[in-house]
């Protein structure tokens, strides 16, 4: 009889590991809206300061946790720069952690990379924020914030005080990420299209993408 595969009773989980609270409230809304149909759930690792051992420790939580699940890990980073690599994080330490502990729960690791912060992606949707702010359409330069990856935190902030408003990080800013069109942000993203459509691509996929040691942790 063949050796039935030990993933096969497991359901898969998608684990959304981000960065920050905005991006939890931002990756919340990203889960109700477009990963409704698949098994997904957003945690906050708490900032980039020692940040591979903050998505190993989540990873390992989440597995003793629930251990009926296979897990594909996510790590929703920005790159706080235009071209350089995400602070501190080395996607194959991270890896070779897992590995060395053999937690064969987890199916694969990848990246979502925002350039250069989560809020440079909002500036896609440039005309939102301007509603948000009630600017007099005389006043709205659609233009004004091309590329979007220029623009970061303290460029919204700053347009947010041009019109009398304060742009706060975290939870804070749930009322304002509300507003934002998905859609539109999807449509003109492609970093954050593709991690989208990679979440959903591999939602009920069992195969194991990690090649890992036999040593059990």
């Amino acid at each position: 009889m063949a050796k039935r595969d030990r993933h096969a009773q497991r359901k898969t989980m998608s684990l959304m590991l981000v960065e920050g609270e905005t991006d939890e409230v931002f990756y919340g809304r990203v889960k109700n809206d477009h990963l409704r149909s698949i098994r997904c759930r957003v945690r906050e690792v708490g900032g980039l300061f020692n940040i591979n051992n903050k998505i190993v420790d989540a990873v390992f939580r989440y597995c003793d946790d629930h251990a009926q699940d296979s897990v594909r890990v996510y790590c929703c980073l920005d790159r706080e720069s235009r071209n350089g690599v995400i602070p501190g994080f080395d996607l194959k330490t991270v890896v070779g952690r897992i590995k060395e502990n053999g937690l064969q729960q987890v199916l694969s690791i990848d990246v979502v990379r925002a350039t250069q912060q989560i809020e440079s992606w909002f500036f896609h949707d440039i005309s939102s924020i301007y509603e948000h702010l009630q600017t007099p359409k005389s006043q709205r330069n659609l233009r004004r914030y091309c590329p979007p990856e220029k623009f970061g935190y303290k460029d919204l902030q700053r347009l947010f005080a041009q019109y009398g408003k304060t742009y706060n990080k975290g939870k804070r800013a749930a009322s304002f990420i509300k507003k934002l069109d998905l859609p539109k942000i999807l449509a003109q993203c492609d970093e954050f299209r593709m991690g989208v459509e990679l979440i959903q691509a591999r939602a009920d996929d069992l195969t194991n993408y990690l090649a890992y040691s036999l040593q059990k942790r």
